[in-house]
């Protein structure tokens, strides 16, 4: 498990770190890439999939895992990243606006194009 570190220190070159978290998430990792690829499915694309997550920990009360989303295309393989979406690690919600949908979407739009294009020529 990867852990993010939100805020930065005011001296970029010392960090001493200490952390010391004791909580229950009432979402797993696989619990919650279940959630997302169900709604990726049902309200994006089926060629775009949730990668491993990073543990993102802003501090004891916001907890989120953070998916990295790819575009599957088949023989294509994954030509990239098309965005993230966080899931609250607490209560499983998607942390999802209408602009990061828009932005994914385009993104996805993007890839094809330049996939597809470059196959054909």
């Amino acid at each position: 498990m990867v852990v993010a570190l939100t805020r930065s220190t005011q001296d970029e070159e010392k960090l001493q770190l200490e952390i010391n978290i004791s909580t229950t998430l009432g979402i797993t990792a696989t619990q919650a890439r279940r959630k997302l690829t169900r709604f990726l499915m049902d309200e994006v694309s089926l060629l775009i999939t949730p990668q491993s997550p990073l543990l993102v920990v802003n501090d004891q009360n916001n907890i989120f895992w953070r998916f990295p989303l790819v575009l599957a295309m088949g023989h294509h393989g994954q030509p990239g990243q098309v965005g993230e979406v966080d899931v609250n690690a607490y209560s499983g919600d998607l942390l999802i606006t209408d602009e990061l949908l828009e932005n994914i979407k385009a993104n996805a739009q993007r890839l094809v194009r330049s996939t597809t294009h470059s196959a054909i020529g």
